[in-house]
């Protein structure tokens, strides 16, 4: 009898560490933005993120960034000057996720999730060429068009990732797999500029639906919470 009281009450301390651990671990409240968005994006993007507890392991995240519209990206062609620029737009994702392990002190954490996500971009591409006034050739002159281009990509995706906890302070970082849906469309089509070299860094102006790679590094702020007595 007293043995089975004993193997009771270790079980119970065990359950209720566990879940202190988790309860550490997993944010109530945080905030993250998401730095990779605009310094290493095609079109680069201010996004923040909202992470908010449903359940002892389970969170939900809300994430918005808004397209910003600098410098215009040169689009690589190697006869005549062509840009992206004017850039408008957002992106929205919505995830859920479910925290599968932490450590015992609640430093690292990790979990599997899932994402909703829709972008809806729109920008003006230019290309800038030079041409002979007639056929005899004599004299050039600087021509420019320009095209108004429409982007919109829905997706879902399933990610693996971990939570790195220093104080008050996080930082998010996951990997995973999507699946795209990917439409184009152009007001006004007076040139297609799509190069085909492997070295070269520019959008594919197709639609389409693709499988693809997905990875997300955030960096954001834990709320501070306490256990109501």
């Amino acid at each position: 009898m007293r043995l089975l009281f004993v193997l009771v009450f270790f079980s119970t301390a065990a359950v209720a560490q566990d879940s202190d651990r988790y309860d550490q671990a997993v944010p109530h409240q945080a905030i993250k933005f998401s730095p990779g968005h605009l310094l290493i994006n095609y079109h680069p993007t201010v996004e923040f993120a909202y992470e908010q507890r449903i359940a002892p392991r389970w969170t939900i995240q809300g994430e918005y960034g808004q397209i910003v519209n600098l410098q215009g990206t040169h689009r690589g062609n190697r006869i005549d000057d062509a840009w992206d620029s004017d850039r408008k737009g957002y992106k929205a994702k919505l995830e859920a996720r479910y925290y599968v392990y932490a450590t015992q002190r609640a430093r690292f954490v990790w979990y599997t999730a899932g994402e909703l996500y829709y972008n809806n971009i729109n920008y003006k591409k230019q290309l800038m060429t030079y041409e002979y006034y007639d056929e005899t050739k004599d004299a050039l002159y600087e021509k420019t068009y320009r095209q108004r281009v429409y982007h919109e990509e829905k997706g879902l995706s399933g990610k693996f990732g971990f939570l790195w906890n220093m104080g008050p302070v996080l930082l998010d970082v996951n990997g995973g797999l999507c699946y795209r849906f990917i439409h184009y469309s152009k007001i006004l089509p007076a040139f297609d500029l799509d190069d085909d070299s492997f070295f070269e860094f520019s959008n594919d102006e197709t639609s389409r639906d693709e499988a693809g790679l997905v990875l997300g590094v955030r960096v954001g702020y834990r709320f501070s919470w306490r256990r109501s007595e």
